[in-house]
């Protein structure tokens, strides 16, 4: 998102119908991004943020932040994502597919995550160490819910071998 258009919420949830996570992110602008997230690009997700929060120090680095333990206080993930009205769709009224995936550093050091869909539209996020590990909670948490076995919730594959 640019200066311009400020982060205001994330929300992801599982879709049971979809098999599918919907990212949504609503800006301070009132413009609400939808992204649908596969099994496959959730994949791909997870092990650019797994090296990104690696490079920074670790989850329990991130975690312990002054910034991300006051946004846990103020009980960032107990606060449902609040649907206000009326909302401008950059995207479309029922999102987009991701697709593609572009990654970078800005000049305060911040990663610049750039998910597309195949059209090449998307949403830019530049994220700090607190909201590389919130988005990558709530990344975890909806893997969680979706039982599909990524990331820390992989199964070992060794002794699951197909005969």
């Amino acid at each position: 998102m640019t200066e311009t258009n400020k982060l205001h919420q994330i929300n992801m949830q599982y879709v049971n119908k979809e098999d599918r996570i919907l990212l949504r992110t609503s800006s301070e602008n009132n413009d609400e991004y939808l992204v649908w997230l596969t099994r496959r690009y959730t994949k791909l997700l997870v092990d650019i943020l797994d090296k990104e929060i690696e490079k920074r120090g670790g989850t329990t680095t991130l975690g312990s932040k002054k910034e991300t333990t006051k946004l846990f206080k103020e009980g960032a993930f107990e606060k449902p994502y609040v649907e206000e009205t009326p909302k401008k769709h950059p995207l479309g009224e029922n999102g987009v597919l991701a697709f593609g995936i572009k990654t970078g550093t800005d000049d305060q050091g911040n990663l610049s995550l750039i998910i597309q869909s195949e059209s090449g539209k998307g949403i830019t996020y530049n994220l700090n160490d607190t909201l590389i590990y919130m988005i990558y909670s709530l990344l975890m948490q909806s893997i969680e819910r979706a039982e599909w076995n990524l990331g820390r919730f992989s199964e070992n594959t060794s002794n699951n071998q197909l005969h």
